[in-house]
């Protein structure tokens, strides 16, 4: 599981419980995972034993994982030795390092190990790694992505061979017996080891770095470890630790009252991952997670227009207006030609897989880009960002004004936000309402005619509240064609969208029921909807624990929203990251960790949270 997160917007790198590097995306957050394996270890050289940091039976204890800023960081401790690790990305070079700290009560003689196996492109072959025995630097390279590693001091020793393909283990093996002996060079499915021959000492120890500079070419590498070297290399693990430290001291938002400790740890790093998660080129990557590719078959790296709408949305809320800024424009050109937009894309804005039939589409993601377009320009308040925004928005209006289905005058069938059935549903259409409207006020801002977008969002509220409101049972359906009438929490995001006001009984009778149907007894927390079965029975959503959260703050129960708050700050895990769900039975996190949209809404619905705190009716969206 992701225990840690640290990246520039371009390489990101996640770390294990384990201090071990389990993902390097580069040049995108999310794309592409060229790590297939890292791992490091230690070998005492007076006692002939060796350990590698995952094992759990180890003689260097079990790992500590912290974040700290931008910072991962990682303790072991035994009997004899010391060691911690820290992983710092430099905000505008893309270097990795990583900052081994051996001690000992007195001074002995240890060796390290870090070993590396790469995937390149996300391929298992076609590799090449070698050794520059002048430059005392090791490279891994695949057409345009080179990964170069080099060390202060320099390493004593170093080893490429292979893994996998042939029945070969991996190289790290050769590390095991506390000497490596191994190749220079490799390719097909090749790794690497390095080892260092150091003295652990008492007090401060003895500090290794392990640079891994990353780029296009190996000139470009080059030139990064020159100017490491030249600059000295303690220069750039002080650059990232100043930058970030300045950064969370500049831009990160004043705690809101009212909350413990750990729900103001939570919120405060939602803020920086957001941060990590969003790529230069404005892509909002949904989780850096490979983990859910076991379980359903591809990953969560990926740009989702509902995720990364309501991401943009909280980004806003806490201060990060050019990273909103940067999503929408990246949505502007990824926009279809019908100004609808497809599933999902990959960070560098190339289409991402689909499970969906044409036409690829859930039509609440357009209709939240939109919405998330006029949040923009209310908390930012300057027009130029509408002029600019304007070819997209009304793309996209006219867009969900003609996608209706003539039976009914609702949005056409599409795939519901879920993402697992055709039909009309009730949120899309409450999010389709919703951005016409939005449009609309957009449009009057630039003195243009709102009138077709309003009145189409007229009508479709009307036809909603006549076709999904069942009088019989008192109650909003799910969808229809076909009908569906199971309890859905998106039912509560249809309310905060608008779909009928909080002072209506509707309101209140829709939180009541699926509150009722979807909270699990067991764990807490509230479920998607009557017999999910998507990674465990049933399991409890962040997500939709706090659209719990801001119904019950909308209708005046402002303890309960405070209670839901903790309730999902107690389920972040050592770390302070936040999964998509809960295991229903034994409280584990599931599925992706860290998810972006848990971490977004947690922020917005805190800042709601403190807004009714100080008299204030929360600002709608």
């Amino acid at each position: 599981m992701i225990a840690s997160i640290v990246g520039n917007n371009r390489l990101l790198v996640t770390g294990n419980e384990d201090g071990e590097w389990n993902a390097l995306f580069y040049p995108y957050p999310g794309q592409f995972q060229h790590l297939l394996q890292s791992r490091i270890g230690c070998y005492d050289v007076e006692l002939r034993r060796f350990a590698w940091t995952r094992s759990r039976a180890a003689p260097l204890g079990e790992p500590h994982s912290l974040m700290e800023g931008a910072t991962a960081r990682w303790e072991w401790a035994g009997p004899d030795l010391h060691l911690s690790v820290s992983d710092h990305v430099h905000p505008n070079h893309d270097l990795l390092v990583r900052v081994v700290r051996v001690q000992a009560p007195t001074p002995r003689p240890v060796r390290i190990f870090s070993y590396h196996s790469l995937r390149i492109a996300q391929s298992m072959y076609q590799d090449t790694a070698f050794v520059d025995a002048p430059l005392r630097s090791l490279v891994h390279f695949k057409r345009g992505f080179y990964f170069e590693l080099f060390s202060d001091p320099s390493f004593s020793r170093a080893a490429c061979g292979e893994h996998s393909l042939k029945g070969l283990e991996g190289t790290y093996v050769d590390a095991e017996d506390g000497l490596l002996e191994g190749s220079h060079v490799s390719h097909g499915s090749p790794d690497s080891a390095l080892q260092w021959d150091l003295m652990a000492t008492p007090g401060a120890g003895t500090v290794l770095r392990i640079f891994l500079a990353a780029g296009s070419t190996l000139a470009e590498t080059g030139r990064l470890r020159e100017l490491v070297r030249r600059g000295g290399p303690s220069r750039f693990v002080r650059e990232s630790s100043a930058f970030w430290n300045g950064w969370i001291r500049r831009r990160m938002p004043e705690s809101p009252p009212g909350l413990s400790d750990r729900a103001i740890q939570v919120y405060r790093h939602s803020v920086l991952v957001l941060r990590h998660l969003t790529a230069q080129n404005g892509a909002i990557l949904a989780s850096p997670d490979t983990a859910p590719l076991e379980g359903v078959g591809d990953t969560y790296n990926y740009c989702w227009w509902r995720d990364g709408g309501y991401v943009s949305k909280a980004m806003d809320e806490a201060g990060l207006y050019e990273n909103a800024q940067r999503f929408l424009e990246f949505a502007q050109r990824c926009q279809d030609a019908d100004g609808s937009f497809f599933h999902r894309f990959f960070p560098d804005g190339e289409r991402g897989s689909t499970w969906h039939l044409p036409p690829f589409l859930q039509v609440d993601q357009t209709a939240t880009v939109v919405a998330a377009a006029w949040h923009h320009f209310k908390r930012g308040n300057d027009p130029d960002v509408l002029v600019h925004l304007w070819p997209m928005i009304k793309a996209a209006a006219n867009f969900l004004t003609g996608f209706r289905d003539p039976r009914t005058g609702l949005p056409a069938a599409s795939y519901d936000l879920w993402e697992e059935r055709m039909g009309i549903h009730t949120y899309s259409t409450a999010a389709v309402i919703h951005a016409l409207e939005r449009a609309a006020r957009i449009a009057e801002e630039l003195g243009k005619d709102p009138g077709a977008w309003r009145q189409a969002s007229t009508e479709i509220h009307a036809a909603a509240l006549r076709h999904l409101w069942d009088p019989t049972e008192q109650r909003f359906i799910r969808s229809l064609s076909p009908l569906d009438s199971r309890e859905d929490a998106s039912l509560l995001l249809a309310l905060k969208l608008g779909l009928v006001p909080w002072s209506d009984p509707r309101a209140r009778s829709t939180v009541d029921r699926v509150e009722q149907q979807l909270w699990s007894s067991a764990q807490g927390g509230l479920a998607r909807y009557e017999g999910d079965r998507y990674f465990g029975p049933q399991n409890p959503w962040i997500i939709t624990t706090l659209w719990l959260a801001e119904s019950k703050l909308r209708l005046g129960d402002r303890e309960r929203c405070r209670e839901l708050i903790e309730w999902v700050a107690g389920r972040a895990t050592p770390t302070l990251l936040l999964p998509e769900q809960v295991d229903s039975r034994t409280g584990e996190p599931r599925s992706a960790v860290p998810l972006a949209w848990s971490h977004s809404t947690f922020i917005d619905v805190i800042h709601k949270f403190a807004e009714s705190g100080v008299g204030r009716v929360p600002l709608d969206d």
